[in-house]
């Protein structure tokens, strides 16, 4: 048996609880987990119930984590041994040990980068996004929320050379934001964002992502964008959505609906980005947790103390 962090009550409750070991099939590996990442966006859906991703409680939440490979399937021969340093994409994340597809693991050239490796997904979902909406340098690019993926996405899209807008209401992301994302950041409490931008960019701006996943901020988002620009759900909404029509319909936008964290090659270069330094994913790093400590504060994140959270790495070793 081993240690994991399970979801033991819908929107209420983790325990840290004994589960079996993983099973090894053909197709995976098994680590033995160093770091695994917690998402306050897209995890703690399903751990309010709002995704049924794992089914009923009690199970154990996460999707991503970085370790060593202790077993290898017989048709991951060749691709990994025992031994490498991997970051993987899993279901059941947070435990010691953890069974990934060999399709979603990637080899680390440097245990130094194990824990920013462990939330590789935020900024792979950002770079899947981007390739999508055809991003390019010197476009004008505003995104909506800055939360993990929103910060992600900002510090990519500076990368490739855009001119980079983002808002949001928490001043703690407000600041990380200044600190290390965008160009310019508006406090959204202070002032509409959409008139903000439409006084200096008169048009609107080339690529819009609303990556919150509230409803309610589309028709504003879609009016930012400038005519026959592109427009990025790169939020998750659990549910319907509606938005003014006319407004991306007069405007003739593009619309871009990303899902998941892209290509083996576009994960690849993310972890490079990553490892290299070039995309610091350790600044974004808030809380680094002992396992045997984490469920105090994952409770917390059933409460509205998780907006004092930003990127949280639990550490199994």
């Amino acid at each position: 048996m081993i240690k994991a962090l399970a979801v033991t009550e819908l929107g209420k409750k983790a325990e840290i609880i004994e589960i079996a070991y993983p099973q090894l099939d053909d197709d995976s590996i098994i680590i033995k987990t160093a770091y695994s990442g917690i998402s306050i966006g897209t995890e703690m859906w399903i751990a309010e119930g709002k995704r049924a991703d794992y089914g009923p409680p009690p199970f154990v939440n996460g999707y991503q984590a970085s370790g060593q490979v202790v077993e290898v399937g017989q048709h991951a021969v060749g691709m990994f041994q025992p031994g490498d340093w991997v970051t993987v994409f899993c279901s059941g994340a947070h435990a010691q040990y953890v069974k990934a597809s060999r399709h979603l693991a990637h080899k680390l050239t440097s245990t130094a980068s194990l824990k920013a490796c462990a939330m590789f997904v935020q900024p792979s979902v950002a770079a899947n996004a981007w390739n999508k909406a055809g991003i390019r340098t010197g476009d004008v690019v505003y995104i909506v929320g800055q939360g993990l993926i929103g910060q992600c996405a900002a510090m990519l899209a500076k990368l490739r050379g855009a001119y980079v807008i983002t808002s949001d209401i928490a001043t703690d992301r407000l600041q990380r934001s200044r600190e290390l994302c965008a160009d310019w950041v508006i406090d959204s409490n202070e002032q509409r964002a959409v008139a903000a931008i439409k006084e200096r960019f008169l048009g609107g701006v080339d690529i819009v992502a609303e990556s919150t996943g509230f409803e309610a901020l589309l028709d504003d988002a879609l009016d930012t964008c400038k005519n026959k620009g592109t427009f990025v759900f790169l939020g998750w909404y659990p549910d319907r959505v509606s938005f003014h029509f006319n407004i991306p319909h007069s405007k003739q936008l593009d619309a871009v609906f990303p899902c998941f964290i892209g290509d083996y090659p576009v994960r690849e270069g993310v972890i490079r980005l990553i490892e290299s330094g070039t995309l610091n994913m350790a600044k974004l790093i808030s809380h680094e947790l002992n396992w045997d400590a984490s469920a105090d504060v994952y409770n917390q994140l059933f409460t509205s103390k998780r907006n004092s959270y930003n990127g949280i790495v639990i550490r199994w070793e």
